[in-house]
């Protein structure tokens, strides 16, 4: 005589109740880890943005050595009406001034900038501090420059094969990259990126808070 299996014991599914408590528990998590992670997705940000312009800092640095002329890095400022894409609208270019044979030119064109590379953007959601007393690049004095959006004002820095730069020696010369959700509020954030410049040496200095 054959035996029947015994029926298996049927699992009793979640109830409304405990399937509701699952979903809130995750969302209390998600709620208590969003600031920290936001925090770290906005550092993570400046850290590239920071990196980026002192490679272009050290790029210019190694170009003037390399071709024995003077490079300019221009630090363009944000224009009138801010881009739609909700970047700073500020970016980098790299010049070269090359000097022109003194026989085919007038003596007041003893040097042609020609421009290396194409101009790099600081990256979106981060800006350089308006604020000359956390930029105090913003101090030297404005150029112009027409482009396509209109005219956009710059300074810049020029480096010299020597490893010098044109920086007036008092002071101390820095950049300040700061969120650009924080650019509004009057005062130096919690995180921010500085680069300051030895205008004697080229040498970078890097401060952070965190």
């Amino acid at each position: 005589m054959k035996t029947l299996p015994s029926p298996r014991p049927v699992r009793a599914g979640f109830t409304l109740i405990e399937s509701l408590s699952v979903v809130l528990i995750l969302g209390l998590v998600v709620a208590l880890a969003a600031p920290t992670m936001l925090g770290a997705i906005r550092a993570s940000r400046l850290t590239s943005a920071g990196e980026l312009i002192s490679g272009k800092i050290v790029e210019a640095q190694g170009l003037a050595l390399t071709f024995s002329s003077d490079v300019e890095l221009r630090f363009y400022k944000a224009p009138p009406t801010l881009p739609v894409d909700g970047s700073s609208g500020q970016f980098l270019q790299l010049l070269q001034w090359v000097e022109n044979d003194p026989e085919l030119t007038d003596e007041e064109d003893i040097a042609t900038l020609k421009k290396i590379g194409a101009q790099v953007a600081v990256p979106e959601g981060v800006t350089l501090a308006t604020d000359a007393g956390w930029t105090s690049l913003w101090n030297l004095e404005a150029q112009t420059e027409t482009i396509a959006e209109g005219e956009q004002e710059y300074v810049a820095i020029r480096f010299r094969p020597d490893g010098s730069t044109d920086l007036p020696e008092a002071g101390a010369w820095h950049v300040t990259l700061i969120d650009q959700q924080d650019a509004l509020k009057g005062e130096l954030p919690a995180n921010f990126y500085t680069l300051q410049i030895d205008p004697v040496t080229a040498k970078l200095e890097i401060y952070r808070p965190e």
